[in-house]
């Protein structure tokens, strides 16, 4: 699901996602929150030089799509966390 960003509705869009996708570890997180748009900055803490860290990639959302991200990103980690939960109770 994504947001239009001229109408700001849901749209169901078809995803295909390249075979060759890099996954990459980030340690840290920035959120910026401009007039219109999110800025979201993805880092890792150098491991040699403590207290340092660099910023390695940058993802400008527009705010409906930022909402979205809010919301399923929210929906999913207490999913995980329910099944966690009836996981540590079953055993």
């Amino acid at each position: 699901m994504a947001i239009d960003d001229k109408t700001e509705q849901k749209v169901k869009i078809q995803t295909h996602i390249a075979p060759d996708l890099e996954y990459v570890y980030r340690d840290i997180a920035n959120v910026f929150v401009g007039a219109g748009d999110v800025v979201i900055e993805f880092g890792n803490f150098h491991r040699s030089m403590p207290g340092q860290a660099t910023i390695s990639n940058r993802v400008v959302l527009s705010m409906a799509n930022a909402i979205e991200l809010q919301q399923s990103l929210g929906a999913a980690i207490m999913e995980a966390q329910e099944r966690l939960k009836q996981q540590l109770n079953s055993d």
